[in-house]
């Protein structure tokens, strides 16, 4: 074990063992299982109606979703894992996992179920594989921030993970996980090497060890590839993930933040479709998997509602030499009349009121300065893949939302954040991982945050409105790229789920191609191997390959 850190020591002593209860129909075990016995459950990690933090963990980031569990339950140990579902399933409850509590929808909230928190299973540390091989373990319940700090200081490297401080590895890394570091080093699944999960397979609940160098063809080797981007919740229980060869940050960052106020931009409209022309293609210039200039840069283009006074754009450069950042900000410039300024005020939880237009900070102080959080909220989201600049209906659609009147709804914090993305990301095949979407330039998340549960409805009509409007010329979403090729779009993002795209009980939901494209047919095979009764589901789960499965969503 290196750097003095044992597998044993980061999970406990009992957490040392791998192994499962197999109990045919949840009753008696299986004569030849490998057993772990379930240990004794302390009581404080059971948390029941009237106890004071049932409210709290009952509960995610997002406000709106609110749920009435049976219990939830806190999970701190592999054998405790795996007497946590098999308690859950001999009782005929739906158990559901949560780490960082970030899920957009309702997928987690389980009222009437049971609800499995991994949030206290934080370890980071370097250990080694399953087959004895040199590698990062990260533990489900560690937030991005956690993982940062711990392999930054102890290792001096990173992932290329999300920006939110909060959001939980558990389920951001499964459904891809990306950051302002992929477009030099990559997803960060593309990293993975090995996944811990709490499986229930032929009536056996044990710790399944899935690995990347596992047979080809396996059943393991699915299990590890439907890991690598398809999406949480879909066939057990994260415990940790293992990397390797992970990529080493720079010691400083360039950050910048510039601003067009929407005063101006409204008295001159052409402005605003030629900063969307200017940033679109500069990244369909710059996004190829053999780029090496401007694989360094990350950058964000956050088109707000005019209510909010700006728009942004927050861009992160990880060279030394600035010259390329200042010569990707003139291009972004180039031919408007409105004139940049300072940010003003924030933006999807993001505020870099810089008084220069960059500034050079230390890599993990510009990383936690970055953090997009922001407070918890009341929201909505949805999401899109492009392929190429934005076309003509797709701009003069956002513009007309962006600026329509909306009487008694706040919308100063609905945005179309638009991401730099590409380069190392493309450099991997389609079906390398889950992760269909090998071939984008951005990478788009439409938001809209409120307070008041009275506005729910108007938000939820004004984003749907806007998002349909945006992708009209192809049915109102973001289609996938067909065999030509030449769609401007490439679907969805099954981290940023959104159930307009459909529910796994409806007859043709859309969800399926656009989060998955052709890879759903081997995440469907996984789901048949190792949870064909369809224990793990949620309104957008993984269907088993059977038409005969017997839940589907609730």
């Amino acid at each position: 074990m290196s750097n003095g850190v044992s597998r044993r020591g980061l999970l406990g002593a009992a957490g040392a063992v791998i192994g499962g209860v197999s109990l045919g129909a949840f009753g008696t075990e299986t004569a030849g299982a490998k057993s772990a016995v379930a240990a004794p459950v302390d009581s404080d990690l059971i948390v029941r109606p009237g106890d004071g933090r049932y409210e709290t963990l009952s509960q995610g980031f997002n406000q709106r979703w609110t749920s009435d569990p049976l219990y939830i339950q806190l999970l701190t140990r592999d054998d405790q894992a795996v007497g946590a579902v098999r308690t859950a399933l001999e009782r005929n409850l739906r158990p559901t996992v949560r780490s960082g509590g970030h899920c957009y929808e309702d997928f987690v909230e389980n009222t009437g179920g049971a609800i499995l928190d991994v949030s206290t299973m934080k370890g980071v540390c370097h250990t080694k594989d399953k087959y004895g091989r040199s590698a990062y373990c990260v533990e489900s319940g560690a937030t991005n921030w956690d993982v940062y700090t711990q392999l930054f200081r102890k290792f001096g490297v990173t992932i290329p993970a999300g920006s939110c401080y909060s959001v939980g590895a558990g389920g951001h890394i499964c459904g891809g996980g990306y950051g302002i570091m992929s477009r030099r080093d990559g997803l960060t699944v593309d990293y993975l090497v090995q996944v811990d999960v709490v499986t229930v397979k032929d009536g056996c609940v044990t710790v399944t060890e899935a690995h990347r160098s596992d047979p080809a063809g396996s059943d393991t080797a699915n299990l590890f590839w439907s890991h690598t981007g398809g999406g949480g919740g879909n066939f057990g229980v994260v415990l940790r993930y293992y990397f390797a060869d992970l990529p080493v940050p720079p010691p400083h960052m360039w950050l910048s933040s510039i601003a067009w106020p929407w005063a101006d931009l409204i008295k001159h409209r052409d402005d605003f479709d030629k900063l969307l022309a200017n940033f679109g293609n500069f990244f369909a210039a710059h996004s190829g998997p053999d780029e090496t200039v401007y694989n360094q840069l990350f950058s964000i283009l956050k088109l707000t509602h005019k209510t909010n006074g700006n728009i942004v754009v927050s861009s992160q450069w990880l060279g030394e030499d600035v010259a390329p950042l200042d010569a990707y900000i003139a291009a972004l410039e180039a031919g408007l009349t409105t004139s940049s300024t300072v940010q003003i005020a924030e933006v999807g939880g993001l505020f870099l009121p810089l008084p220069e237009k960059r500034r050079q900070m230390p890599w993990l102080q510009a990383t936690q300065t970055l953090n997009g959080s922001g407070p918890n909220q009341r929201g909505k989201y949805k999401s899109a893949y492009h392929r190429k600049p934005f076309t003509g209906t797709q701009v003069a659609a956002m513009w007309d939302w962006l600026t329509k009147d909306v009487p008694d709804v706040d919308l100063t914090q609905t945005i179309a954040q638009i991401d730099s993305y590409g380069c190392r990301v493309n450099a991997v095949a389609p079906h390398d991982t889950a992760v269909p979407q090998r071939d984008s330039c951005m990478k788009l998340q439409y938001q809209t945050y409120w307070t008041n549960p009275a506005q729910d409805q108007a938000h939820l009509d004004f984003l749907k409105g806007f998002y349909t409007a945006v992708y009209a010329d192809t049915g109102g979403v973001p289609e996938v790229s067909d065999a030509t090729h030449d769609r401007t779009t490439d679907g969805a993002y099954v981290n940023y789920p959104d159930v307009d795209l459909g529910i796994a009980t409806d007859p043709a939901p859309q969800y399926p191609r656009l989060y998955y494209k052709d890879n759903y047919e081997r995440l469907q095979l996984t789901k048949g191997i190792w949870d064909p009764n369809n224990h793990f589901h949620h309104k957008q789960s993984i269907v088993p390959p059977t038409a005969t499965a017997s839940r589907t969503a609730d």
